[in-house]
């Protein structure tokens, strides 16, 4: 097996543990903001009460779509086999190029993995978008900047 489809290996596990721990965050604080809600209710009355429970209601409102939002991360990553690796890229794909490393899977950002920085983008980004169907030696420009494709697992 070549090193950088164990790489993909592992990036797509850092993912799942990434997305998993948000997924963790997201339900407790819920769980804490409906309890902080309960508590609001058995309070005093009165404006101080009611911009309190606004308050708390805001956040639950902010939590489920964050919690929705990555729900639906996680539903991306899970059509990923990272066992797979196809000569044009496209999602799942481990991409080497020139000037950067970066794996189309979900939008979580720069994550360092064995002293080198990887790119974790979802295939609609536009660094993607530009990338997507280029395979081992094409060369793409994006901002300005030329990229030759090294690598595709």
């Amino acid at each position: 097996m070549s090193k950088y489809l164990e790489i993909k290996k592992e990036l797509y596990r850092l993912a799942s543990q990434i997305i998993s721990e948000k997924l963790k965050f997201n339900q407790v604080t819920l769980q804490e903001l409906k309890e902080s809600a309960g508590n609001e209710t058995k309070s005093s009355a009165g404006d101080k009460h009611e911009t309190g429970r606004a308050m708390v209601h805001l956040e639950q409102e902010k939590m489920v779509q964050q919690l929705a939002s990555n729900q639906s991360i996680q539903s991306v990553l899970h059509k990923i086999d990272p066992e797979i690796s196809n000569p044009a890229i496209s999602l799942g794909s481990l991409v080497i190029t020139d000037k950067l490393r970066f794996f189309v899977s979900v939008p979580l950002g720069k994550v360092e993995l064995n002293n080198n920085e990887y790119y974790l983008v979802s295939l609609t980004s536009p660094l993607a978008k530009q990338f997507v169907g280029k395979q081992k030696g094409d060369c793409i420009q994006f901002n300005k900047q030329d990229y030759l494709i090294e690598e595709i697992a």
